[in-house]
């Protein structure tokens, strides 16, 4: 059999892929810098900023499921759980470097744009489901994958979190697609892959430097399923087609 009987006897048969966000889609961003910037806000705000640091971390269910609507309130939020009263001119200085720092590390892994636009080259739907405060949505439409993804879920807008399959199966609503049509790709992050298994989608690890700073419940060395070394590898295992 020829490399490229092999290749489309193995593919996956999809009509949609869905993608995480952050550290899947984006470039490694450093721990150290990550944890730097949230101090760098409490600083900006003008209150202790390890006590800031600490409650930003505490507080990383409330700044993904929709309780704070805004990044202004996401940082208000936070002084007020260490007890901190801040005026509105230090919220919008704190808010001014949170956004500069997500808009840097919302900077694409080399192969993501490639990839994304080989897969709608092929017809196939794309979906972003990401874990994320109210600051992404915010600048989605600045970013380079804003024209390449058809429909982005981010979980403050949708106040569902992943791994709740809830969330997946929007995702599928919206992309016009039953679950088992679509595939899953993520770094592992938030037991994300179990969710998108669990919601009847085939999923998928890509294989990431770790984020440690954002690596709740992570499945990267346990998970027991397919995985990738490369998102480039991606268009080459999926046959698109509208039986699938």
């Amino acid at each position: 059999m020829s490399e490229r009987r092999r290749r489309q006897a193995g593919a996956v048969q999809a009509r949609a892929v869905v993608f995480d966000l952050f550290n899947t889609l984006t470039a490694p961003v450093d721990d150290e810098a990550y944890r730097a910037s949230v101090r760098s806000m409490g600083m900006a705000a003008g209150v202790d900023p390890a006590g800031f640091s600490r409650a930003w971390f505490d507080q990383w269910r409330e700044r993904s499921d929709g309780t704070f609507a805004t990044t202004a309130a996401v940082v208000r939020g936070v002084c007020e759980a260490i007890g901190a009263r801040v005026d509105v001119a230090a919220v919008g200085r704190a808010v001014e470097a949170q956004v500069e720092f997500s808009r840097r590390a919302l900077r694409p892994r080399e192969d993501a744009v490639a990839t994304l636009g080989r897969l709608r080259e092929r017809g196939l739907r794309t979906a972003l489901v990401s874990n994320c405060a109210p600051d992404v949505p915010e600048l989605w439409p600045t970013t380079p994958y804003a024209e390449l993804i058809d429909e982005p879920l981010f979980s403050c807008v949708e106040r569902l979190v992943k791994p709740d399959a809830n969330l997946y199966l929007r995702a599928c609503t919206r992309l016009g697609v039953q679950p088992a049509s679509c595939v899953y790709v993520g770094d592992g992050d938030d037991r994300e892959l179990t969710g998108a298994a669990q919601a009847g989608m085939r999923a998928m690890l890509v294989r990431t430097p770790a984020w440690r700073a954002a690596s709740f419940q992570s499945e990267r060395a346990s998970w027991p399923g397919e995985a990738i070394e490369s998102l480039s590898h991606l268009p080459g295992l999926i046959a698109s087609g509208e039986g699938a």
